[in-house]
This record gives C-alpha cells, structure tokens and sequence, in this order.
C-alpha cells in the first residue's frame, strides 16, 4: 500500500480534510468545523503524514470552484480501487452531470447500469468519500425535492446549486 498524507484547512464555506496518497484523492470531507473534519477522517488520518504541500494542486482546484469555475474539480484524480463497482459506476456517472443541473437516484442508477437500483444509488452518494469532487449536491428526489447532503446538510447542498447556477449562467 502506498504511504497517504493528509491536510485539514479552511475555505470561506467551511473546512476541507484531504486524505490520499499517490493513486489519487482518498477522501475529502466537507464541513462546517475542524472537529467535524477530524471525526469524519479520524481512522484515515491516524495512518496519514501531514503533508499540505502535497495537496497544493487539489487546494488550487477547490479554490477556483469556490471562485466560480465549476469544471476545476473535473482534473482533481481519484483512486477508486477499492470502490464497490456499482458506487464507482455511479460515482463516475454523477460526475458527468453538469454544474448546475441536477438529476434523479433513478437516472443515476440507470446510468450506473441498474435502472432499478435507485436505493443502492442512494445509498453510493450517502457513502460518497468525495463530496465536492462527485458532486452528489446534484443529485435529487424523483419528485425535485433535495434530501440528505452528508457535507453540511440541505443548506449547503442548496447553496451550491444556487452557486453553480449563477456561474452557468
């Protein structure tokens, strides 16, 4: 296994924790404080060096999203080795939904392969370790209604849409 590293900082919307080695990003959570950010890495971060230098490419990326360009985080590599092949279906299908325009579980799922499977779609954003990168704030009830956003809540799940739909425009 590769050795990992790890960097924890804060962007004007809240605070960012960096997990990943040289196969790409592992992990990056999205929250409100440094503590939450520390909890939700805590295993991964114990076996990471700090190491904000590495990151430097992957913070540049997030600033110019949170600056408005909204394809900055397409560059931002994944290492997706061990994801179960349906949530990394998935996952890599939620990525093509443009910024600012959302999708439904069921067009996800069917995108991933299995029409059907609109819970287990579900479920791979609710386990997404990448929000932001795969941008499951674009992901909506069939009925147009935002639930669940794991990184911060439906406040800011409803702020990066409105973001993402102003810089579209």
């Amino acid at each position: 296994m590769l050795p990992i590293k790890c960097d924890v900082y804060q962007v004007p919307q809240g605070w960012i924790g960096l997990v990943g080695s040289d196969a790409g990003l592992l992990r990056l959570s999205f929250k409100p404080t440094p503590q939450e950010v520390t909890e939700d890495l805590s295993v991964l971060l114990e076996r990471a060096d700090p190491d904000p230098a590495f990151f430097d490419p992957i913070r540049q990326s997030l600033a110019r999203y949170f600056d408005g360009d909204t394809d900055a985080l397409d560059e931002i590599p994944l290492d997706l080795e061990t994801a179960p092949p349906f949530f990394a279906a998935a996952w890599q299908a939620c990525r093509s939904i443009p910024p600012g325009e959302t999708r439904s579980y069921q067009w996800l799922a069917a995108q991933a392969g299995n029409p059907r499977a609109a819970r287990a779609a579900g479920q791979a954003m609710a386990k997404n370790p990448w929000p932001l990168i795969i941008p499951c704030h674009r992901v909506i009830a069939s009925d147009g209604g935002l639930h669940g956003y794991g990184a911060g809540g439906l406040g800011v799940k409803a702020r990066l849409l409105e973001m993402e739909r102003k810089t579209a425009a």
